[in-house]
């Protein structure tokens, strides 16, 4: 925003950032019921609908995506695309053995967006959820996998959704992992593809640069009774203060009406791969198992499977957690001056816990020397609102904007 002072009298001119969210909290609000509902049942999560591969007994003949599970790949891979972002597949194969026979799977497919941070130094935080579901290929039910997992694939998309617009100091990739089902195959594929210990291999993601990756899997069965409205968060290891774990539990907490329980260690999800490579890693689960999982019931046809409304508060919960870590920057809102005296101003702006805010002043819009720095200033103790006064002497205008950067 940009204050204008003339003779004493103020006009104010808003600049198009003015409009858009100023809080993490407005940030996340945009995130809703029906809006997780309505992705949610694009992921082909009703009876009869599966996302898994082919199940013919033959080991010679290579078992491949079936029912609708490119239909899912596409929609998510058309989702990122139409937030802005620039998603790829990252295919992938492997073999899987059942009943000591080896099954060959192919054409199985990441789907991949990043959100490229601002920093030089910037770090990378990774939110993930596997599409795909059990298939009789397992010798389990066709299920159609509302839960498991079309319930965190929808909250990855609704957190790409409402973040990318933002601008933020730190990278964020959000995947869509295929065939966590048959061994976390994506995952480990992802990790073993585009992460490294290497910082000469510039292409590739340096895994002391990953500071925080969060699965997402099971999140939207919360029945009624004592443990409702609960989640759990599992690490790689028994660590209940890892970093990434704390600050998940902080922001849920504080920005949602869900009870955390920080609880333990587990390897049975998309997080594992990554910390058993030394990155900091969680899972985010609903705390009582789903009583569908893995059957042909866990679908949004049956009664009390699916509740997205606890869904969308445990997104929105993650949302915050991606906005504070990774440094969401929120264009600051200057509100009118006031004189102090006959030749003091003195304005504020709403803040950003954490923030850099740079005050800048010009006399002369024309001026070719551009914008004189008044002063930098860092919230570090989390005020709503910051202040600053200028000695404005005979001038007879002055224009002032406040910008918020992480690199003064």
């Amino acid at each position: 925003m940009i204050l204008r002072i003339i003779c004493g009298s103020i006009l104010i001119f808003l600049c198009a950032q003015s409009v858009q969210a100023t809080t993490i909290a407005e940030v996340i609000a945009g995130i809703t019921s029906e809006s997780y509902q309505q992705v949610h049942t694009n992921l082909f999560v009703s009876d009869g609908q599966n996302r898994g591969f082919t199940g013919d007994l033959d080991a010679n003949i290579p078992r491949v995506p079936a029912y609708q599970h490119d239909e899912a790949r596409d929609y998510i891979f058309d989702s990122f695309e139409s937030f802005g972002l620039d998603p790829w597949l990252d295919p992938f194969w492997f073999t899987r053995s059942y009943g000591g026979v080896s099954y060959t799977y192919t054409n199985c497919n990441n789907v991949v967006a990043v959100q490229y941070g601002v920093a030089t130094n910037a770090g990378w935080y990774i939110v993930g959820a596997h599409y795909d579901s059990v298939d009789t290929g397992q010798f389990l039910e066709l299920s159609p996998g509302a839960d498991d997992n079309a319930s965190g694939t929808a909250a990855v998309l609704e957190l790409a959704r409402i973040l990318s617009p933002h601008t933020f100091r730190d990278h964020i990739v959000y995947i869509a992992f295929d065939a966590e089902e048959k061994g976390l195959h994506g995952a480990w594929h992802f990790v073993d593809t585009h992460t490294t210990t290497d910082p000469a291999k510039t292409n590739l993601i340096l895994r002391s640069d990953v500071r925080g990756m969060i699965s997402l899997d099971m999140l939207a069965y919360n029945p009624a009774g004592t443990h409702q409205d609960k989640v759990r968060i599992y690490g790689g290891s028994s660590s209940t203060n890892a970093p990434v774990r704390a600050a998940l539990q902080s922001a849920l907490t504080r920005y949602t009406s869900i009870t955390v329980v920080n609880s333990g260690a587990i390897s049975a999800s998309d997080h594992y791969p990554f910390h058993l490579h030394g990155m900091d890693a969680c899972l985010l689960i609903e705390y009582t198992l789903n009583p569908h999982y893995h059957r042909t019931t866990d679908s949004i046809d049956t009664p009390g499977c699916i509740d997205h409304e606890y869904a969308a508060e445990l997104t929105r919960g993650t949302a915050a957690y991606l906005a504070e870590q990774a440094g969401i920057i929120l264009p600051a809102t200057l509100t009118p001056p006031s004189f102090q005296g006959e030749d003091e101003v003195l304005f504020s702006w709403s803040a950003q816990s954490g923030a850099v805010y740079r005050v800048a002043y010009k006399d002369d819009l024309t001026d070719t020397n551009g914008w004189q720095t008044l002063g930098v200033i860092t919230n570090f103790y989390g005020w709503e609102t910051l202040r600053i006064t200028n000695q404005v002497g005979t001038v007879s205008r002055r224009f002032y904007r406040v910008e918020n950067v992480y690199e003064p």
